[in-house]
């Protein structure tokens, strides 16, 4: 019996504290209080319901009027505890401000060196002696940061612009692949794509705190992330990844010692052309199986030397059926680029 009893007030301390975790913001409080209003107002059937307390039943009807005026996303009404040193982060978010008008990258540890900075002027230790003890923890910088409507923000770009026959478009490439894939018998490993992704020798960080809801946000850079190259990947359905090739904009390859299982190539504008794809198609593509050409499916996109007469035949060589992927539905339909080429960019920057 004293086990039995253990084990209920171990559930019982489980499901508290799995309510205390649980945050609920304006829109859920007011659907809870609506219930509440419209089931002959039982607090304990409500709670029950909700997995909530009662006290939060009641609390949040008797703050309905304040609920129905504050923004749906909101979880907490209280203000929350107010900052030690508010002179202190209003200088620090004028510094903010200065900074993202000129288009400079802030980062969280910037924040923080220029906090502790500030609390070391000899005018503000005068007045505020107990800041040379004050830890400013990455708790003070979220407090800070949700105080004056900051958050972390990507770089914007132009998005592309989808077809207005999308969901068609990409039903007919997606019945296109299943037919040849029926009609042939592709195994998985016999399934590939293929795609090219830009890269830069400077890679400047696209992240930075700015105010929230800004529409437009730029960061000033050094100027040399304009120096690219290419870098052309390719899997296949089964996960086996396939060597890459990095294609540099040089006159010939340098004669240094590259990392194993990568590729180098060099043309005058480092792009991929014709002449590369023709390259790859016999060093990369074939190298899968390089005593015999099992009929394969290659997944590309529409870009121009792709789909050149001499590639296409060169594939069909080869014994590979090719799917070329819609004009402006790459964002969609091509599979390194929907998953593996941002992830790829992120970890090499």
């Amino acid at each position: 019996m004293v086990v039995i009893g253990k084990k209920r007030n171990r559930k019982a301390r489980n499901r508290l504290s799995q309510k205390k975790r649980r945050q609920w913001n304006v829109r859920e409080k007011l659907m809870i209080v609506h219930y509440f209003e419209n089931n002959n107002r039982n607090v304990r059937g409500t709670a029950k319901n909700f997995n909530i307390e009662p006290k939060q039943v009641r609390d949040w009807t008797k703050k309905k009027e304040l609920l129905l005026k504050t923004a749906p996303h909101v979880t907490k009404l209280h203000p929350g505890k107010p900052p030690n040193y508010p002179n202190l982060e209003d200088n620090l978010f004028t510094w903010v401000c200065e900074k993202r008008a000129n288009g400079i990258a802030i980062t969280r540890k910037l924040i923080t060196r220029k906090a502790v900075s500030l609390s070391r002027n000899k005018d503000f230790l005068v007045n505020n002696p107990g800041v040379a003890a004050f830890k400013f923890s990455s708790k003070w910088l979220d407090g800070f940061l949700g105080r004056y409507d900051l958050t972390k923000r990507r770089k914007t770009t132009v998005a592309q612009h989808l077809p207005e026959e999308l969901i068609e478009i990409q039903q007919t490439f997606l019945s296109y692949v299943m037919y040849m894939r029926i009609q042939h018998d592709y195994p998985l490993k016999y399934i590939g794509n293929m795609d090219e992704t830009p890269m830069w020798f400077d890679m400047p960080s696209n992240m930075t705190i700015n105010q929230k809801g800004a529409k437009t946000v730029s960061i000033r850079t050094t100027g040399h992330e304009r120096s690219s190259f290419t870098v052309i990947l390719a899997c296949m359905a089964d996960g086996t990844k396939l060597p890459a090739v990095c294609i540099f904009k040089l006159q010939k390859v340098p004669k240094e010692k590259f990392p194993h299982g990568v590729h180098i190539r060099a043309n005058e504008k480092g792009w991929c052309n014709e002449k590369e794809m023709l390259w790859w198609v016999e060093k990369v593509w074939t190298s899968r199986n390089p005593f015999s050409n099992p009929r394969s499916l290659l997944v590309l996109d529409s870009f121009r030397d792709h789909t050149v007469d001499t590639v296409k035949n060169r594939l069909v060589e080869k014994n590979t059926n090719i799917a070329i992927i819609p004009g402006g539905c790459t964002s969609k339909l091509q599979p390194l680029d929907v998953s593996v080429n941002k992830s790829f960019k992120s970890k090499v920057s």
